[in-house]
């Protein structure tokens, strides 16, 4: 093998590992409940599932057109267009004034450092709307995390161009993953560890909305459901 062939090759893997789809799991706990969220992300599409609540939601990150599955094989259709529209009309009845617009503040590095799973983290802090306060543990040894790097950059830019802005910082720009947060608001904690990360080819199936479910209809309204987007 020649060294021109040696250097395309590596250049070809490590470009298809930082394009690897991602399966991200978290778990999340506060003084009620516990919730397992599983997150998939595969080109510009996103996947959610909460098991214990029987959520399942996909997006595409760049339109924002989203549907919720239900367990009576329908589905909950949302546009993009009409999430977008919300948007400015909400900018125009505040003025700009609510804190959730505001673009996220960076977190900071409070140079103290913990064990988190067997990762040596620092801690992070944060700020956001209605006094959201956030700590963040950040393990720069985490593995792959320059490739994982990009694909929470596409949950960084869904967030930063939607309806609530200003509830989380920009994840990517941290030198490592978060293994471990924990958000405070108003009395009300919530705690969120990394529970395991993994990259590869994901089933473009997954999605897609699954054969054989139909669009919920209000009762009512089974012959008014429309596939076009709300005008406005």
């Amino acid at each position: 093998m020649t060294r021109l062939t040696s250097i395309f090759l590596a250049l070809l893997f490590s470009t298809a590992m930082l394009r690897a789809d991602l399966t991200m799991e978290q778990q999340s706990s506060d003084t009620n409940q516990t919730v397992f969220t599983i997150t998939m992300l595969h080109s510009n599409m996103m996947r959610m599932e909460q098991p214990s609540n029987n959520l399942v939601v996909i997006a595409n990150l760049t339109t924002r057109d989203s549907f919720t599955l239900l367990t009576n094989k329908t589905y909950l259709r949302r546009w993009g267009s009409e999430v977008k529209w919300e948007m400015k009309e909400e900018v125009k009845f505040s003025h700009g004034t609510n804190e959730i617009d505001n673009p996220p503040a960076g977190a900071v590095d409070t140079g103290k450092s913990e064990s988190v799973n067997g990762y040596n983290a620092e801690v992070y802090t944060w700020m956001g709307a209605f006094g959201l306060k956030e700590t963040l543990w950040v393990a720069k040894s985490y593995p792959n995390y320059n490739a994982i790097r990009n694909e929470i950059a596409k949950l960084d830019m869904f967030n930063d161009t939607g309806p609530h802005r200003n509830t989380q910082p920009i994840l990517s720009l941290l030198p490592g993953m978060v293994v471990k947060s924990e958000s405070e608001i108003k009395g009300h904690t919530v705690t969120t560890t990394l529970v395991s990360t993994r990259l590869g080819a994901l089933d473009t199936s997954l999605f897609e909305v699954p054969a054989g479910y139909t669009a919920w209809k209000r009762p009512g309204t089974e012959n008014k459901e429309t596939n076009a987007p709300p005008a406005h």
